[in-house]
C-alpha cells in the first residue's frame, strides 16, 4: 500500500508540471488587450498553442513507449472473455463503483475550475498574470504537499486523508462565494487553500484505484489489473468530456457571449458558477468517500495481509 501510494504522487507530481507549463506560460502568450482595454483571447495564438501542446504531448507518448522495460512477466490467460459476467461483476463490486463515482465528482469541481479559469481571470478580475500566479503557486504547493504525502496517507490512511481534503476545499470555495471579492489575491490564497484540499484526495487516487484492485481479488479469487483499471479510465474520460461540455452550458445560463462578456452581471454569474461547481463537486465527493466508498485505512491493510497469505501459500505449494 506505500509503494502505490509513492507511484500515485509522483504521477501526480508529472501531471501538475505539464499542467504548470500550459497554466503559467499560455496565459501571457495567448491573451491581448483590445482598444477597450479587455483582456481578450486569441484564437489563432491559441490554435498555434495547442498545436505545439499536441506535437509535444505524441512526442512524450512515443518516448514513454521506448523508454519503458516490462519486467512482471504475466502468464497467458486462458480464460473465455464474458461481457455479461464482466458487467455483472461490476455491478456488485461497491469499491469500484465508489472510486467511479469519487472520480466523476472530483472530475466535476476541478475541470469546471480549470475551464472557468479563463473567464473569471480576464473577465472579472481583469487580470491575465495573476491566472499565471495562480497556477504556479497550485504547481509549488502540490511540490510541497508530495515531500510527506505518502507518510500521511500510510498513517491515516487514503479515504480519510481524502475525506480531510474534501472538507478543506469545499469550505474554501464556499467562503469565495459568500464574500465575493473583488481582490485577486484574496481570491488566489483561497484557491491555494483549495488547492492542498483537491491534492490530498488527487495525489492517493492512484493508490486507490489499485486498493479497489486488491479487493476485487479478495473477494473472487481473481486478479483482474486490466478489467479494473480500464472500466475507471474510460469513466474518467467520459467525466472529463462531460465536464468540459458542462462549462459551455453554465456560461450559456449566465448569459455569456461575445458581446455581453463585460457585462456586470454576466461577470457575477461568472465569478458565481466558478465557485460553485467546485463547491458543490468537493461536497459530493465527500459524500461518495463517506457513504460509498468502502475501503478505509483497517479494510485495506487487511486485504494486503489476507493477499500476502495466499501468494505465501501458493509458493509453498
Amino acid at each position: 500500500p506505500t509503494d502505490r501510494t509513492s507511484l500515485s504522487n509522483w504521477r501526480t507530481i508529472g501531471a501538475t508540471l505539464a499542467q504548470t507549463a500550459i497554466g503559467v506560460v499560455l496565459p501571457l502568450v495567448v491573451y491581448y488587450t483590445d482598444e477597450a482595454g479587455n483582456s481578450v483571447l486569441s484564437g489563432q495564438k491559441m490554435m498555434l498553442g495547442a498545436l505545439v501542446c499536441s506535437i509535444g504531448a505524441v512526442i512524450c507518448y512515443m518516448l514513454c513507449y521506448k523508454m519503458t522495460t516490462e519486467r512482471v512477466k504475466v502468464g497467458q490467460n486462458t480464460q473465455k472473455f464474458s461481457f455479461g459476467e464482466l458487467i455483472k461483476e461490476l455491478a456488485h463490486n461497491r469499491s469500484l463503483i465508489g472510486i467511479i463515482v469519487c472520480a466523476l465528482v472530483f472530475l466535476l469541481a476541478q475541470l469546471s475550475l480549470s475551464n472557468m479559469n479563463a473567464y473569471i481571470y480576464p473577465n472579472y478580475f481583469g487580470n491575465i498574470k495573476a491566472m499565471s500566479i495562480a497556477s504556479l503557486s497550485g504547481t509549488i504547493v502540490i511540490l510541497l504537499l508530495s515531500t510527506f504525502i505518502t507518510k500521511l496517507a500510510s498513517k491515516i490512511g487514503k479515504k480519510e486523508l481524502s475525506v480531510i481534503g474534501c472538507i478543506i476545499s469545499a469550505a474554501s470555495f464556499i467562503t469565495l462565494f459568500i464574500i465575493h471579492t473583488h481582490n485577486v489575491w484574496i481570491w488566489i490564497a483561497l484557491i491555494i487553500i483549495a488547492t492542498i484540499g483537491t491534492s490530498m484526495f488527487n495525489m492517493v487516487i492512484w493508490a486507490m484505484i489499485t486498493d479497489v484492485i486488491d479487493e476485487s481479488e479478495v473477494q473472487n479469487g481473481v486478479r483482474q489489473d486490466g478489467t479494473i483499471y480500464s472500466v475507471y479510465s474510460f469513466a474518467r474520460k467520459l467525466g472529463q468530456a462531460c465536464s468540459s461540455g458542462l462549462a459551455g452550458v453554465l456560461l450559456s445560463i449566465v448569459g455569456y457571449t461575445t458581446a455581453t462578456a463585460f457585462d456586470p452581471k454576466v461577470i457575477d454569474g461568472i465569478y458565481n458558477v466558478t465557485c460553485l461547481m467546485p463547491a458543490a463537486g468537493m461536497t459530493l465527493l465527500l459524500l461518495a468517500l463517506i457513504f460509498l466508498y468502502p475501503l478505509n485505512k483497517k479494510r485495506v491493510e487487511a486485504n494486503a495481509a489476507k493477499l500476502r497469505e495466499i501468494r505465501a501459500a501458493k509458493e509453498q505449494q
